[in-house]
C-alpha cells in the first residue's frame, strides 16, 4: 500500500512538471503577439493608376505625368475621392525658350468627366531649375452646415479625381517638369 501512495504521488508530479512549460510557452507566445506592430489600412488606387503610392493613414502620394510643349497643358488624373488637402510642388529641368504669366489651375471631378475648377490659379516660375510649391485646403463650415452657391464650373472641395492645368501667355519651346503631389 504504501507502493501505490508513493506511485501515485510520482505520477501527479509528472503530470504537474510537463503542465507548467506548456503554460509558460504559451504565456510568452501571447506577450509576443502583443508585442507585434498593428498593420494601417489603405485605400487602394483605382486599375490603372501605376502613378499613385498609397501610404499609411490616409496619405497618398502621386506623380501626375505631364508634357509641356506649348501654352496649356492638363496633367493625368489622381483620385481624390477622401482628399482634404494637397501639397503640390512642381519642379522644372531644363527649360527651352521664354515662358510667360505662366498658371497652374487644380481642377475636380465629381463623375470622373467633366471637372471644375478648385480654387484660384497658382502663378508659377517657368525657368531652369525652378521650385513651385502651394497647397490647396477644402473650406470648412464655421459652427454648423455651410451650402455653398451652386456652379457648374467650380468646386469647395476635392472629388473622385484631380487634375492640373497648365498654362502661359507666352511660352518656349519645351519645359520638362516633375510634379509631386502629397494628398491628404
Amino acid at each position: 500500500m504504501g507502493n501505490r501512495i508513493q506511485e501515485s504521488g510520482y505520477r501527479g508530479q509528472g503530470r504537474q512538471s510537463t503542465a507548467l512549460p506548456a503554460l509558460a510557452v504559451l504565456l510568452l507566445l501571447f506577450a509576443a503577439w502583443g508585442l507585434l506592430p498593428s498593420a494601417h489600412y489603405v485605400k487602394a488606387a483605382p486599375a490603372g493608376a501605376t502613378n499613385v503610392q498609397p501610404r499609411p493613414v490616409g496619405v497618398v502620394t502621386d506623380s501626375p505625368a505631364i508634357t509641356i510643349s506649348t501654352a496649356t497643358a492638363t496633367t493625368s488624373a489622381t483620385p481624390t475621392t477622401s482628399a482634404h488637402e494637397a501639397q503640390i510642388q512642381w519642379t522644372f529641368g531644363a527649360v527651352s525658350g521664354t515662358y510667360a504669366s505662366c498658371t497652374v489651375q487644380a481642377k475636380t471631378s465629381y463623375d470622373g468627366t467633366n471637372y471644375l475648377t478648385l480654387g484660384a490659379p497658382a502663378s508659377v516660375t517657368v525657368t531652369s531649375g525652378a521650385v513651385n510649391a502651394w497647397t490647396l485646403i477644402e473650406q470648412l463650415g464655421t459652427g454648423s452646415v455651410t451650402t455653398s452657391a451652386v456652379s457648374s464650373t467650380a468646386a469647395l472641395g476635392f472629388g473622385q479625381a484631380t487634375e492640373f492645368a497648365f498654362s502661359c501667355t507666352s511660352y518656349g519651346t519645351a519645359a520638362p517638369v516633375t510634379v509631386a503631389v502629397i494628398y491628404r
